[in-house]
């Protein structure tokens, strides 16, 4: 494991267990964790590469696959809009 890898991990796991459980219920907290998760490693629970489009939206991570046109892109991104819409 390279030394980035082991301070990303580290660093996960100390914001992780800052968070105050009584606060929020499962669904929540889970969300919280994987907003976390995909802001430290680029990734989704799911493994797949993701971006951020746009700060503080509700969703604001889209998954990047390489095979995608840019015009494929250019919807997720738009959150499903044309550009000339």
């Amino acid at each position: 494991m390279s030394r980035f890898n082991k301070i990303n991990i580290e660093h996960f796991a100390n914001l992780v267990q800052e968070i105050s459980i009584k606060r929020y219920t499962q669904e929540e907290f889970v969300k919280i964790v994987e907003e976390l998760y995909m802001s430290i490693f680029r990734h989704n629970t799911k493994g797949e590469y993701v971006i951020e489009t746009m700060p503080y939206d509700k969703d604001n991570w889209k998954v990047y696959r390489p095979t995608q046109t840019k015009e494929e892109a250019l919807l997720i991104i738009n959150g499903g809009k044309n550009e000339k819409e």
